[in-house]
């Protein structure tokens, strides 16, 4: 359906405090002037509003605070409260330099009609404010720049400059990263002592903020704080490679009213505002939505143009939520994390004037709501939604006399059929399931084989939910969700790589890599290593005599790691300096033939030959994979299908698919669009190419992915050169690229199910 545009003149639209709306501007061409303004929603994209209001005439909006929106126009400032249409106009910001557009973030410390209330700037390129004072008995009200540079550095030491300005409880905070440590991001209290003749700025340190163990593991890290009331809130977003795509979203809370305000922290007590500092779990109904220049970020600390706005949400459906904006493959995506399932769902934002950076949240009024008859809580069961309720011993009989009135011997029937998660599942139903369920022998012959069986259709999407104590198995074909209680502790929320049914990652509870098979909970150590791996793979099942585990120096990828299972408890290490190349990463590591392949800087294949012994070697066999790395931000994967080596490209936000075939005799990649019966799983921590055991599912690549309606898996067909989901075994809901699904941040993986 076509979006519809409503366009309101020179007044406001009727907004519906009921959902976060947004407001972006557009830029006129000729002058690059600021225009009309266009208000939508991301859970309504069907509809927009556009409108020309004088007070906005060619300014752009800066910010929020206290009601009243920051406006600027070039040297001009202003201040507009859309609840009662007042205007204050301040005098031109004409800065000695002359360097006007050097205007970083703004900030209003106080409502206007405080005495004590500044408007403060900052500047991108110097360590200084720039504030103009709203009240006060002065003969002449003019902008002063001060620096701050030698008080930040008396505090904390060399240091990069102040960003992400926020208010709460009365004051101004913002975040610093300290030089001397990567991950030092400090929380600065900006203090304004107004007097009757002076404007008096001091900094102090209130602490660090909580350490980001996950650090090295992404591309570009976005980090933003934000007040309401006596609390302070420090979002950190994490972007995996270099597909822009959301790895890691952490939600922390910082009470004012437990920091002690006698005890100045210096630099020596960095730590000491970590145990202030806790991270959320649940939002619940309230929702943030945080907007930046996050594409520009890869080369900057910080961020140019950054917002963050916290508010409560009236549906209880459309909270707890951080909407992430961003620009992507040419259009704007929001990334809406939901903190308590640890989720992620991509939707096209409906900004009519996209690209641009000039969005930012609207604040609707509850007791100016008149957008519609008031806000209506759908209290339907959505479709395939499971429900549970807790009931008592009378309640279950009567169930039970409903449910499961049938005789006993058709009963032990359907036990019989029913396999793995499903037996455990409907023999813990009720006490004539468990006594209709014969106890199964798992180690006989034939009820392995009838397990293995059920098993050989497709692999499942398997999700490690630590906080939950819950691992879920989703099955691609019908979608069907089995749960069982997790025993597995993963360090960092990481799975290295899956195989063989089994699982490889760092366990919390022994700091060291083990092999793991969830459906018979059978664990394997593997010996310490000297430093941290990335990028892991095993040649075979690790219960197998033949079974290699290879792996990689996650900073610097000089060195390969390599073990035997079943050899020497110890690792062999192959240093891969060389002269003529340096390897800056490597990844998909896949064997194939004897010999372990992997992308060498992304876009480049290597070969490792002579795997574990002494005249190991390595060499490029392809010098460039298709496409164009300078323009392109596409994602490359490796794996092995019927002996061929094939590489998968996907690009931003899964616009395209493209699959090649290696030519050993060529060593040149060759374009194909048939998969014949196979099939490729791909997830962040390996990708496998398997036989499909039915026509439908063949000539198909799986994503770890969701479609954000119906909830089931999404596949790419390459027939179809479309997403799609299943339906009955049929093609169902086409969706032309990731907007519109929803993945997992939580440890997810790809697993045959084995269960021996």
């Amino acid at each position: 359906m076509e979006q519809k545009q409503v366009s309101c003149g020179s007044v406001l639209p009727p907004l519906s405090a009921k959902y976060t709306w947004l407001v972006a501007q557009s830029l006129e061409d000729e002058k690059n002037e600021i225009g009309d303004l266009f208000f939508y929603t991301i859970h309504d994209p069907l509809i927009n509003y556009r409108c020309s209001l004088p007070e906005l005439l060619g300014k752009r909006i800066r910010g929020y605070y206290h009601g009243w929106y920051i406006l600027s126009k070039k040297t001009t400032w202003s201040l507009w409260n859309p609840i009662t249409s007042k205007f204050i106009c301040l005098p031109p910001l004409i800065l000695k330099d002359g360097d006007s557009g050097s205007i970083k973030e703004c900030c209003l410390s106080l409502p206007p009609a405080d005495p004590s209330s500044i408007l403060l700037l900052t500047r991108t390129d110097k360590a200084t404010f720039v504030f103009f004072r709203l009240a006060g008995k002065r003969k002449s009200k003019t902008w002063t720049e001060v620096s701050y540079a030698e008080q930040l550095e008396d505090i904390i030491g060399p240091s990069y400059l102040l960003h992400s300005l926020t208010c709460c409880s009365g004051n101004v905070y913002a975040l610093n990263e300290y030089v001397f440590y990567c991950q030092g991001i400090l929380v600065i209290l900006v203090e304004i002592v107004v007097k009757d003749k002076e404007v008096v700025i001091n900094l102090r340190l209130i602490g660090k903020c909580p350490k980001f163990d996950s650090y090295y593991e992404f591309f570009s890290i976005s980090r933003f704080l934000t007040g309401s009331s006596s609390e302070l809130f420090h979002i950190i977003v994490g972007f995996d490679s270099i597909n822009d795509k959301v790895g890691a979203v952490h939600l922390f809370k910082l009470d004012m009213n437990r920091v002690e305000w006698n005890e100045m922290v210096d630099a020596d007590d960095m730590y000491k505002a970590c145990q202030i500092f806790e991270e959320m779990k649940d939002l619940k109904d309230t929702t943030f939505f945080v907007s930046g220049d996050l594409k520009n970020l890869k080369d900057t600390m910080f961020l140019v143009n950054s917002s963050v706005f916290y508010r409560p949400v009236i549906s209880s459906e459309l909270g707890g939520y951080i909407h992430i904006r961003d620009n992507m493959a040419g259009k704007d995506i929001i990334h809406s994390y939901h903190v308590k399932d640890r989720t992620i769902s991509l939707s096209s934002s409906p900004s009519p004037v996209v690209p641009t950076s000039h969005v930012l949240l609207w604040e609707c009024r509850l007791e100016d709501d008149h957008g519609e008859d008031g806000c209506r809580v759908d209290s339907k069961q959505t479709e395939n939604e499971i429900v549970v309720r807790g009931v008592v011993d009378n309640l279950v009989k009567s169930n039970e006399s409903y449910m499961l009135n049938l005789p006993f011997d058709m009963l032990v029937m359907i036990m019989d059929r029913c396999i793995g998660v499903e037996y455990m599942n409907f023999r813990l139903t009720c006490k004539r399931c468990h006594l209709a369920a014969r106890v199964i022998k798992w180690r006989d012959q034939a009820e392995i084989k009838r397990l293995q069986n059920y098993s050989l259709i497709s692999p499942w999407l398997m999700v490690v939910d630590q906080n939950r104590g819950v691992i879920t198995f989703t099955d691609p074909i019908f979608g069907n969700n089995y749960f069982i209680n997790s025993h597995v502790s993963i360090y960092g929320g990481r799975i290295c790589c899956s195989g063989y049914g089994w699982l490889l990652f760092y366990s919390t509870d022994f700091y060291q890599l083990v092999f793991f098979n969830p459906f018979t909970n059978n664990l394997i150590k593997l010996p310490q290593t000297e430093c941290d791996l990335r990028n892991l793979c095993f040649s075979a099942p690790p219960i197998s005599p033949n079974c290699i585990v290879v792996g990689f120096e996650a900073r610097n990828y000089s060195t390969i790691y390599i073990h035997n299972v079943g050899g020497e408890p110890s690792w062999l290490t192959l240093d891969l300096v060389d002269d003529s190349y340096f390897i800056y990463s490597l990844s998909f590591p896949t064997f194939s033939g004897g010999d372990l392949y992997a992308l060498c800087d992304h876009r480049k294949l290597c070969v490792f030959k002579n795997l574990g012994k002494k005249d190991c070697l390595w060499k490029l066999v392809v010098a460039e994979a298709p496409g164009d790395w300078y323009e392109s931000s596409s994602q490359y994967i490796l794996t092995k299908c019927d002996q061929h080596l094939i590489l998968i490209i996907v690009s931003e936000v899964g616009k395209s698919v493209e699959v090649f075939k290696l030519n050993d005799v060529e060593e040149e990649w060759e374009k194909i669009d048939d998969l014949g019966r196979y099939m490729i799983y791909i997830c962040d921590a390996a990708c496998f190419c398997v036989e499909a055991k039915t026509p439908e599912m063949e000539n198909k690549i799986y994503f770890p992915n969701l479609h954000s309606k119906n909830g089931k898996i999404v596949f790419y067909s390459l027939e179809t050169c479309k997403y799609h989901t299943f339906s009955e075994k049929r093609f169902d809901e086409d969706l032309m690229d990731f907007t519109g699904t929803t993945h997992h941040l939580n440890p997810h993986a790809w697993i045959e199910p084995s269960w021996s």
